[in-house]
């Protein structure tokens, strides 16, 4: 006999990352064989550099591959050369990597409140922030992947002259073709939309700026073996690359199917409108891997949370309380975080990936809808 706390379903996961099979990589491992080239910005880098400048509408000269979104925004933030130790303004309503980059890049992370409808940086507040406060750069975060304003960025920008850096993580979609002058770093972690397992991109406004992104990923190194920057060792691999140029070979079929998802999710969503509705701007366009809800003030996510997993349902609270609740950011500066906190409690990430099919969907929220009327 089963125990009385055993789950009525086999456990399903929040997120299941898909990534190329081994069959769709064998053609670009064969390359490397044949080159015997494996790091140090090899062909099948240069390629996949190539091909992502396309996806993202820009010249080459204006993309660097880098091991992972965290060091992506610390090599940007570096390229700003801005004074060590100098205030670097961000939501706490993102994930602990942007603050970790802000110090490993020598500044201080200042903490600001986000828009309760957009989950982001408004640049009016932040206008007025920077009129007491001396804020040497604002890293605006892409919720989940939702597009941001970015000409009203670019206009703050031009106006303060604080530059803006973008933290586009899970923005893979939503930045293709984007025509902005702000640098922007895209995660290719193997959560996001188009992951790799670890990597990222950096886009700069310019060739200089990339080329000083470069050289802080490769040692200083720039053109010869001498360090003109105190750089450190950020590179991609070939084998990373062979995964991003395999996975971009599938990315329009893909796309295709978090598209579907998005679709079907939203439709479980319009049934449940009264106690929940999606993450801003989801299924405007654009794909994210993030199957997002934020709860009706009855309900807290923590609870729900407990919930489903109970019945065998994984969730995750993707974003957590906000940074400035962890142990590392708690003295971190900030401002009043009334939005935040408003925010982080409803809002929850329930199971969503390629595969997360019509079946599997109405099983979560069969599961979910009973316990929502209990809390009611």
């Amino acid at each position: 006999m089963e125990p009385s706390n055993a789950p009525r379903f086999a456990t399903v996961p929040v997120f299941k990352p898909t990534l190329p099979t081994a069959e769709k990589l064998l053609p670009f491992l064969k390359q490397i064989d044949a080159n015997h080239w494996y790091t140090n910005q090899g062909p099948l880098v240069h390629l996949f550099e190539r091909k992502l400048a396309d996806h993202f509408g820009v010249s080459v000269d204006r993309v660097v591959t880098c091991a992972n979104g965290t060091v992506g925004l610390t090599l940007a933030l570096q390229a700003l050369g801005l004074p060590p130790g100098c205030l670097c303004l961000m939501p706490s309503w993102t994930f602990v990597a942007t603050p970790a980059a802000a110090l490993q890049a020598g500044l201080q992370p200042f903490f600001a409140d986000v828009d309760s409808q957009t989950w982001a940086l408004d640049p009016q507040h932040v206008r007025q922030i920077v009129r007491t406060q001396r804020i040497g750069a604002v890293i605006p975060v892409a919720p989940f992947g939702a597009p941001l304003d970015l000409a009203a960025w670019e206009s703050f920008q031009t106006e303060t002259g604080i530059p803006v850096l973008v933290d586009a993580a899970a923005g893979f979609d939503t930045f293709a073709a984007t025509k902005t002058t702000l640098p922007f770093v895209v995660s290719l972690h193997a959560t996001k939309v188009f992951g790799i397992g670890e990597g990222a991109v950096v886009v700069s406004p310019h060739d200089d700026r990339a080329r000083t992104v470069r050289a802080f990923s490769n040692f200083g190194f720039d053109g010869s073996r001498e360090a003109r920057l105190p750089g450190g060792n950020a590179k991609l691999s070939e084998y990373g690359a062979a995964v991003g140029l395999a996975g971009l070979e599938a990315w329009p079929s893909t796309r295709r199917r978090w598209q579907r998802l998005t679709s079907l999710f939203r439709t479980f969503l319009t049934e449940r409108a009264e106690k929940m509705v999606s993450s801003p701007r989801f299924g405007e366009g654009w794909v994210s891997s993030y199957g997002l809800v934020r709860l009706a003030p009855l309900f807290e996510a923590t609870e729900i949370e407990r919930g489903l997993a109970d019945s065998g349902v994984e969730t995750r609270l993707w974003w957590g309380n906000g940074c400035h609740t962890h142990p590392a950011y708690r003295d971190c500066p900030r401002e009043s975080l009334m939005q935040t906190e408003a925010l982080t409690p409803s809002v929850l990430g329930l199971p969503f990936w390629l595969g997360c099919n019509t079946r599997i969907l109405d099983s979560v929220f069969r599961t979910l809808d009973p316990i929502l009327e209990r809390k009611a």
